[in-house]
């Protein structure tokens, strides 16, 4: 299957307790099917590993907690592999906000191409590809920021498609764990749990919210929150921006 590089549509978060999720999948799957990566798999999750890029002064973190209504983060993505070759295929993204409206953009890199001179790639793929508008702003955003990859932040994650719509999915995001890493390959024994306790629930549809998914909101008691896994992992890491001020609760 090819990869899709381009996404744009709306997206809420929840925070609930583990056990509230666990009950939340059966009522959900009177409505949605198992995400088909999943289905065609042994298990009924597969894991999200992201890189996030930031500046010196870490102002995608700052933007956030400043509540800017536009904004950014650039980051490394890749699914499931944990034994990275130079081969292993890896995103990177820039998703972009705009209050509960997500775009999100990336190009296909393998490894090798990540860890050996980045700049030289991004700069060799838009002399190949002019007519591609996402380069030119990806290595914009990049440069003008000087970004380079600071919190690696990895999650188990359950995905469900709507059964009459695709594109409504559910993604619940479990045992989000991080540390501070410049590389691809973090170090094993470094990671910090984040809300081991907790699950989030991510909505993300296109259109028109589905009428029976506000029934479960209801049932269910389903607060939205502004949760943002980069900047409540960094505030783990980075101890000056700790403000304990990070409980979902």
């Amino acid at each position: 299957m090819k990869p899709k590089l381009h996404f744009q549509r709306f997206e809420f978060k929840y925070y609930l307790p583990k056990s509230k999720a666990d009950k939340l999948i059966p009522a959900l799957l009177n409505h949605m099917n198992w995400d088909p990566y999943i289905a065609a798999s042994d298990k009924d999750y597969y894991q999200v590993n992201s890189l996030y890029f930031d500046s010196p002064a870490y102002g995608c973190f700052w933007d956030k907690e400043a509540g800017v209504r536009d904004r950014k983060k650039l980051r490394y993505r890749f699914y499931n592999d944990n034994d990275l070759t130079v081969a292993s295929q890896v995103f990177l993204e820039i998703k972009r906000k705009s209050d509960a409206l997500v775009i999100k953009d990336r190009i296909n890199l393998t490894v090798s191409e990540c860890n050996n001179e980045l700049d030289k790639t991004l700069y060799r793929l838009k002399k190949e590809n002019p007519d591609n508008k996402f380069l030119p702003e990806l290595i914009w955003f990049k440069r003008r920021n000087s970004m380079k990859p600071k919190l690696f932040v990895r999650y188990k994650r359950k995905a469900l498609v709507g059964k009459l719509d695709p594109k409504f999915r559910i993604t619940f995001d479990y045992d989000i764990q991080t540390q501070s890493s410049s590389s691809l390959k973090p170090n094993s024994k470094k990671w910090k749990d984040i809300y081991p306790a907790g699950a989030v629930l991510e909505l993300k549809y296109n259109n028109i919210l589905a009428s029976w998914f506000h029934k479960i909101i209801q049932k269910f008691n389903l607060e939205r929150i502004a949760y943002s896994k980069y900047c409540n992992a960094l505030r783990q890491i980075v101890p000056w921006l700790n403000d304990n001020n990070y409980s979902p609760n």
